[in-house]
Parts: C-alpha cells; sequence; structure tokens
C-alpha cells in the first residue's frame, strides 16, 4: 500500500505541480487571495485578511495561513507559494481516493479510481489554481472516508470520529460551513440509506464534535476578542447562509450542475452512467457503489437548490466519480462488463479519442489564425493530443484479448500528458492575455513620486494591478470623486476599463489615453491629467 500511495503521490504531484509557479494570477480570484497574502505578510497579521488595504472577510483563515507558510519556505510571496495549497490539497484528494476504496474494492480498484481522480478536469485546474474549494473537497473526502472506517468498522469507533472531527475543523478553517454540509449530506444519505442512522448516538460522535469545534473555533473566538465581528458575521452568515437563498452574484438555473457536471468531471464523467449495481459482487463493491452514488447525489441535488451557483462548489464530488470511474475501468479491464455496457465503454472511448484528435487539430488551426504568438505552444499541445488519440484508438483496434487494460491505460496517461503540456507550454503563454502584470509595469513606468495612482469604479477588493504593482490601489467611486482628483493639483495616473471609458470621457473631455491594452479580454486605458 505504502508504494502504491508513493507512485500516485509523485504521479499526482508532477501533473499538478510542474511548471506551477509559471502561470501569473489570474482573475476572477486568483491575484484578490495573492494580494491578501501580500498585505498580510506586510502588516504581520495573521488574524484578519486585507485587500487594498480594506478587510478582506469573504473566506475564513486556512488558505492565507498555508500559503503564508509556504511563502516562509519558498523566500516569499509568489505565484508558486500562492498555489502550494492547493498542490497539496489536490494530492491529498487524489491518495484519500486510493485510501477510500482499498478495503473495499481491492488495490488494482483503488489505483485505478486514484488515478481517474487525478486526471478529472476540475481536479488537475483546481489543484493549479488559487483556490479554497480543492481544500474543501480534500476534507470532505477525507471526513467521509474516517466515518465510513467507523461505521463500517474498519477503525475503532473513538479512531473515525477523532480523525473525522479533526479533518472536520481544519475543514471549517477553509471555507466555513459549506465544509460541514458536505460531509454531513454524504454520511447522511449513506446511514439513512443503510439504516443505521443509531451510529451517529454514539458517545464517540460528542469526542469527534468536540474536537471539531477545538479546531475550528480559536480562529473564530481570537476575531471576536479582537471586535472584529463584522469578520464573523461575513465568513459565517452572509457568505453561506444569504448567498445560498439570495445571492448578489453567480445566480443559475437549478439545472446549472446537470451541465458542469460533464465538464468539470471529464472525461471520466462520461463513464459513470456505466457504473450500475455490481453484479454478483462483494459487498465490499456495492458498498463502495452505493456510497459513491449517495455522495454525488446528496452534494449535487443540495447546491442545485442553492440560487448561487459555480462550478467549483461540486468538486468535493470529484473523489466519488472517480471511485465509479474506477469500477468502470477495471470491469472493462476484466472483461465484465456487459456486452451492451461494454459496447458503450467502447464508444466512449473513441468519442474521447476523436476529440483529442479534432481539438488538438483545431488549436493550432485557431493559433495560427488568430494569435499566431501562441502557434509553438499549440503545436505542441496538439502533437502531444494527436499521439493520445492515436494511442486510445490503437488500443480499441487490437482486439478483445489485447484490449483488457490498455484502453483505460491509455485514457489515464494520454489525458496526464495533455494536461501536462497545457501546463508546461500554453497556460504561460496565455499570460500575454489574461496576465495584469504589464499593465502594472506600465504604471510603474509612468508614474512619478508623489503621484496619485487610482482606478475608477472598481470593485473595492480588484487586485490584479495592485499585486503586480506592488502596492494597493487607490479606487474613485463615482464621477464627483474622479472630477475632483482629475481636477487636483496634484497628478494623478488613472486606471480605467472599457465598461467605464464613456463616464471617464464625460469628466476629462478631450482628454486621450496615453497607454491601452488587453486583459482577459478587457481593454485597459491609463490616463494621465497633465
Amino acid at each position: 500500500m505504502k508504494r502504491d500511495l508513493v507512485r500516485l503521490g509523485l504521479f499526482a504531484a508532477v501533473l499538478f505541480g510542474a511548471r506551477l509557479g509559471a502561470r501569473d494570477l489570474w482573475n476572477p480570484n486568483e491575484p484578490i487571495y495573492g494580494e491578501a497574502v501580500v498585505e498580510m505578510a506586510r502588516r504581520g497579521d495573521w488574524l484578519v485578511p486585507h485587500v487594498n488595504g480594506l478587510v478582506f472577510a469573504e473566506k475564513p483563515i486556512l488558505f492565507y495561513w498555508l500559503a503564508r507558510v509556504a511563502a516562509t519556505i519558498l523566500g516569499g510571496v509568489s505565484e508558486l507559494s500562492l498555489r502550494v495549497p492547493s498542490l497539496l490539497a489536490g494530492i491529498a484528494t487524489v491518495l484519500g481516493t486510493y485510501v477510500l476504496a482499498r478495503p473495499y474494492a481491492g488495490r488494482e480498484r483503488a489505483l485505478a479510481s486514484g488515478a481517474a481522480c487525478a486526471t478529472l478536469f476540475g481536479v488537475f485546474w483546481n489543484a493549479r489554481f488559487v483556490q479554497m474549494d480543492i481544500l474543501v473537497t480534500a476534507t470532505t473526502l477525507w471526513t467521509v472516508l474516517a466515518i465510513a472506517r467507523a461505521t463500517d468498522g474498519l477503525w475503532s469507533p473513538l479512531r473515525g470520529w477523532l480523525t473525522a472531527g479533526a479533518v472536520a475543523g481544519v475543514g471549517f478553517l477553509a471555507k466555513g460551513p459549506v465544509a460541514w454540509i458536505g460531509p454531513a449530506l454524504v454520511v447522511g444519505a449513506d446511514l439513512l440509506a443503510t439504516r443505521r442512522l443509531r451510529a451517529l448516538l454514539r458517545r464517540e460522535v460528542l469526542a469527534g464534535a468536540a474536537l471539531c469545534v477545538a479546531i475550528a473555533a480559536p480562529w473564530f473566538l481570537a476575531l471576536w476578542a479582537g471586535g472584529h465581528t463584522d469578520v464573523i458575521h461575513e465568513v459565517l452568515v452572509r457568505q453561506n447562509f444569504s448567498r445560498f437563498s439570495n445571492p448578489w452574484d453567480h445566480a443559475a438555473p437549478v439545472w446549472y450542475y446537470l451541465e458542469y457536471f460533464w465538464i468539470d468531471m471529464a472525461p471520466w464523467s462520461f463513464f459513470v452512467p456505466l457504473a450500475l449495481a455490481p453484479a454478483r459482487a462483494a459487498e465490499g463493491e456495492r458498498r463502495l457503489w452505493r456510497l459513491s452514488w449517495l455522495w454525488i447525489a446528496a452534494v449535487v441535488v443540495f447546491f442545485s437548490l442553492s440560487r448561487s451557483k459555480r462550478s467549483p462548489y461540486i468538486l468535493p464530488i470529484a473523489p466519488a466519480v472517480a471511485l465509479l470511474a474506477g469500477q468502470v475501468a477495471i470491469a472493462f479491464a476484466g472483461e465484465a462488463l456487459p456486452a451492451a455496457r461494454r459496447r458503450a465503454a467502447i464508444a466512449i472511448a473513441a468519442a474521447l479519442a476523436a476529440a483529442l484528435a479534432i481539438g488538438g487539430i483545431g488549436l493550432v488551426v485557431v493559433a495560427r489564425r488568430d494569435h499566431p504568438d501562441l502557434a509553438t505552444p499549440a503545436t505542441a499541445l496538439s502533437i502531444v493530443a494527436l499521439a493520445g488519440a492515436s494511442w486510445i484508438a490503437a488500443t480499441l483496434l487490437r482486439g478483445a484479448a489485447s484490449r483488457r487494460a490498455a484502453t483505460p491505460r491509455a485514457l489515464v496517461l494520454s489525458v496526464a500528458a495533455f494536461y501536462l503540456a497545457a501546463a508546461v507550454a500554453v497556460l504561460p503563454a496565455l499570460d500575454a492575455y489574461k496576465s495584469a502584470r504589464p499593465v502594472a509595469e506600465e504604471i510603474a513606468r509612468i508614474a512619478r513620486p508623489g503621484d496619485r495612482v487610482a482606478s475608477f469604479d472598481f470593485w473595492s477588493w480588484r487586485s490584479e494591478y495592485a499585486y503586480y504593482l506592488g502596492h494597493p490601489i487607490e479606487n474613485l467611486a463615482g464621477r464627483e470623486a474622479l472630477r475632483d482628483a482629475w481636477r487636483d493639483a496634484g497628478r494623478l495616473v488613472l486606471l480605467v476599463e472599457a465598461d467605464r471609458l464613456g463616464e471617464v470621457r464625460s469628466v476629462v473631455g478631450e482628454a486621450e489615453p496615453g497607454w491601452s491594452r488587453t486583459v482577459g479580454g478587457k481593454s485597459v486605458y491609463l490616463f494621465t491629467n497633465r
């Protein structure tokens, strides 16, 4: 088991960690969290995150602590240090998937499920992105794992519930109540389906709950003692219960996740419908199958009821998707899939191979036509995609005797190679279109000592420009503030985005921007009043 964990861990570390710091911070969230870590370090503050000098209380404290520790080890805050928490959470998610599956379905199924988890698009992307949802995914998995071990008699009740309590406490520090809701939904659905709700009445459950509170509470108590009750309200109430029932952003229809399930859980989402109840399987395999389906259903239904929806909210179902995909992969390899489902699996694999081939060719065509500067990395990614598609197709054409494990293995390694090529060659090249660094460098070039550097009508915590400038940028809210700043005796360097350009022109008259650039699809302009 240890050898398997080492191999899976290395696989995930390479997949998630290759050139992890080579890409700049991109909107919408990476620069905000990055700037919060920078300002916390500058202030020497371990309690309250600030962005642009203002309290930023959207998320609890765990990410910021982990990122500061990583920055200390790596010699300062950087794109790499900011992504280390996500990297570690991604690896923990892959390893946890293996550990959960092993006693129920054996080594091969555990390895297949772990490999599938690592190559889920949502896991790969979020493990390389400054975001909290991968932390919640890892803590949800390990909480469910510990409780399943306890209720199934694989661990002592005390060990299981204390482990679950510790992990859930850490999860609460990562994203608040939602880190408890996910595991509670999964465990509750499982115990209800198996008529074992009485397991929640054991006194070991109270011990786990006490440990959970002991880990989660000190930060909130420190906030309360410091008079930061507004932060507590924002983190616990507004960002969770208010956002769930009456959102101010990300509103989406109830069927939203029925679309994004296939995208974020690709490519293995397409095999999940083939994971029907395993016939004549051992009790452990049936147990794992039931738990996985309940996991997916409980989380997706709950977040579908929320009026605020984002695809990362259901990322915690990734281990369950991987477990079901692992079931299909092992059944396919062992010639155990019924004929209809086997033909469907072959068709899905062929369709994925075709998608890789067509996508690879399309990348080159689009890059050469619209973005010549991306032609070289796009060509490299295209070659990898075509090679992977050819490999998958070859395994499907060799016949049943040699196809057994070859097709699932080819899918895993082809997808992993595609992700790696994208991470190494393509994503860093996209900085030319998505990074705010060039804007910040231009501001630094034209700004003189004593100049007032400001943006117009930005969200208060917008910080991609501030992060790369190295200090907060004042935000002018409304035309009156802009008019006063423009007429002030001091020199003003003004940052304006395209959707506010008309309002700015109504104030500055005939003044023209001295510089412009497109960042993330938005045109950005710099004005000076003298």
